[in-house]
């Protein structure tokens, strides 16, 4: 027996994420990286956990950090992108500010859109 529920598994469904503060191109969009995060068998336990917790409606994006596994899936991966970055050169250093300056640079250009 087929069901037309929203939710075909826990942390599935077919519409985008609400967040009040987010436009929907920003909630479509958190929904779909959301679900490739869920999905990602290389995705830290913890953040799959987080993934799916926000698709199911049990955890909205503001509430992230409360969660245990929504913090420890954060705090990890920043500290695993400062080492990485306490590892580089100064000039991998240079580079990538110089990558970050441009792209910021394109989207102002743009009209931020």
């Amino acid at each position: 027996m087929t069901s037309n529920n929203a939710f075909t598994n826990p942390g599935d469904r077919e519409y985008p994420i609400d967040e009040r503060d987010l436009s929907e191109e920003q909630n479509e969009h958190l929904t779909s990286v959301l679900r490739a995060v869920r999905d990602n068998a290389d995705a830290p336990s913890e953040l799959q956990d987080v993934a799916r917790k926000m698709l199911g409606g049990r955890l909205e994006l503001k509430d992230v950090l409360d969660d245990p596994s929504g913090f420890r899936a954060l705090t990890d991966g920043i500290s695993g992108m400062r080492e990485s970055w306490r590892s580089m050169s100064p000039t991998d250093r240079q580079a990538v500010r110089a990558a970050v300056e441009e792209k910021a640079a394109e989207e102002e250009a743009g009209g931020g859109r």
